[in-house]
């Protein structure tokens, strides 16, 4: 078997949820964070968008949670409102982290370790000020010379001064933090993690290729320490616009995972941060562990096999799949893309048999929303807080569950309500599996496709006697 990586400390940020463990009890009890969009997402609720499509009537939005305290990252200037203060957001996530785990930054002799952010970069107050001091301006006073051809050139000059004096003034370090190898370098720095940095997009299985890496470094000895965590900063119009092009969102204000009345997905912003560690190190050092990560796979899910991705990280994990006792699912209220999972579950545990062990499935969408690049971040949190904790937790209750949930032959079953994690097995400790799936099972034109990309992540419990 690999080496064992332990996840020793956990940070979050989500709708409602300023910290793991408030998230931890909006789980357990249930919660929707999901609100009405607040006016920064500036969008024109009632009205459809350019794909003849309504926006989204609640998001799991961050409001406050989003402000950070830009003096405990050490910016050597003062902050302008053309700052990207997705920067600040990450840092202080990472910061979390490290304090969740008994570690402390701006270390005097420098840690052995490496950092992996999960982030693409969207219309911010960085990148839209460098636009609005180049190219929109440009085009303005294009258009004002086409409006106004006799207008003197002295006059278009005194407006280009008036709209350069209206924005946030331009600064060369606030562009070049906004770009990824500068973003990551900043959050290694404060950090002082001295091994490589670098900046991951794999669409919504961002989650997973962020903790891969962390694992890789560790496993292959490039680091003693990982800090691995993805971001959703806040969702604005133009934003949503394009990804309404790709999914459908729900008219609802709720949405509750593999229910049998799905009309699409909302969306959510938020942030969670890993500390990994060996597990042996992490035993020598006394350090709380959450849960060890046993085995990661993504890769593409073939139509006429779409347990393959599961299947291969049960492989790799070199566990028997009923040990799995919770599947924290992408649950994403998509339809199609809910099928392909359900029918991925049933492939791999097959039918339920008396006296066989079920598996629970939920998925926190429900409570948060689609938090996108996030998404399989929140899932790996809420399965190991589950595993920390040995509580199955709920999902926001479903009144009338897909078929193939609901039925007697599934060895899956909704969790409604949190159960307590009770083991046939003693010898075999409990286990979950954390799945996701990108947009891309899903055609641009709103019908199903028959596949895509996917991602499975087997966690498994500490032992009590941690031997």
């Amino acid at each position: 078997m690999e080496t064992p990586i332990a996840i020793i400390g956990i940070s979050c940020r989500f709708a409602g949820c300023p910290t793991a463990s408030s998230f931890w009890e909006v789980i357990r009890n249930r919660k929707n964070m999901l609100t009405q969009p607040g006016s920064e997402a500036e969008l024109p609720l009632g009205e459809h968008n350019v794909f003849d499509r309504p926006y989204p009537s609640r998001i799991g939005e961050l409001g406050d949670l989003y402000s950070c305290v830009p003096s405990m990252h050490n910016f050597p200037r003062q902050v302008n409102a053309g700052e990207n203060q997705d920067l600040y957001f990450a840092t202080q996530l990472a910061f979390d982290a490290l304090a969740d785990a008994g570690m402390k930054p701006h270390s005097r002799d420098g840690v052995r370790g490496t950092v992996r952010i999960g982030y693409a970069p969207p219309f911010n107050a960085s990148t839209i000020n460098w636009l609005e001091h180049t190219h929109f301006l440009n085009q303005t006073l294009d258009i004002l010379r086409r409006f106004l051809p006799g207008a003197p050139e002295e006059l278009i000059d005194a407006t280009k001064a008036k709209l350069v004096e209206s924005l946030p003034a331009p600064n060369a370090a606030s562009f070049l933090l906004g770009s990824g190898y500068r973003f990551a370098s900043w959050v290694a720095r404060e950090c002082s993690f001295n091994g490589a940095a670098s900046m991951m997009d794999a669409g919504m299985l961002t989650g997973a290729a962020t903790l891969a890496a962390a694992v890789d470094d560790l496993r292959s000895g490039r680091a003693d320490v990982a800090l691995a965590g993805t971001l959703t900063p806040p969702l604005n119009r133009a934003y949503i616009e394009g990804l309404s092009g790709e999914v459908d969102f729900s008219r609802r204000s709720e949405i509750r995972p593999f229910s049998a009345d799905q009309d699409g997905t909302l969306p959510g912003e938020g942030g969670a941060f890993f500390v990994l560690r060996r597990r042996a190190d992490a035993l020598r050092d006394h350090d709380r562990i959450y849960a060890l990560v046993r085995s990661i796979a993504i890769g593409h899910t073939p139509a006429e096999k779409p347990e393959a991705i599961i299947a291969e990280a049960v492989k790799s994990a070199e566990v028997p799949v009923t040990s799995i006792g919770l599947i924290e699912a992408d649950g994403s209220c998509i339809a199609a893309a809910e099928r392909r999972e359900i029918a991925a579950v049933q492939n791999l545990w097959g039918e339920h048999r008396p006296g066989a062990p079920l598996v629970g499935i939920g998925s926190v969408k429900g409570n948060i929303g689609h938090t996108l690049r996030s998404a399989m971040s929140a899932g790996i949190a809420k399965a190991a807080l589950a595993l920390k904790a040995r509580v199955l937790p709920p999902q926001m209750p479903v009144e009338r569950s897909v078929a193939e949930l609901s039925s007697i032959s599934s060895s899956a079953y909704i969790l409604n309500e949190e159960r307590p994690w009770i083991t046939g097995d003693s010898s075999s400790p409990r286990r979950a599996a954390v799945l996701g799936a990108n947009f891309d099972a899903i055609n641009p034109v709103g019908g199903a496709a028959t596949e895509g990309r996917s991602a499975a992540i087997i966690l498994e419990e500490e032992p009590e006697d941690r031997s």
